[in-house]
């Protein structure tokens, strides 16, 4: 005769659920300056004179709208 033997490992007890509180966001604040952009950054087209800027532009072709 077979008999059944006893399961040798016992249940675990349920844990009590744990509720999670939120953590609290950091609220970061800046502050943004005036933009008064002079009348010389406006019209300061030195960059155009720039070697590397030409090389870019002579590679790239110079004329857009002969396409």
């Amino acid at each position: 005769m077979n008999t059944m033997k006893i399961w040798p490992f016992g249940k675990k007890p349920a844990e009590p659920r744990q509720v999670k509180q939120p953590k609290k966001r950091k609220i970061v604040e800046y502050e943004r300056k005036p933009n008064e952009p002079s009348e010389e950054k406006v019209t300061d087209r030195s960059h155009l004179e720039d070697v590397s800027f030409k090389d870019a532009m002579a590679l790239l072709g110079n004329d857009s709208k002969k396409q």
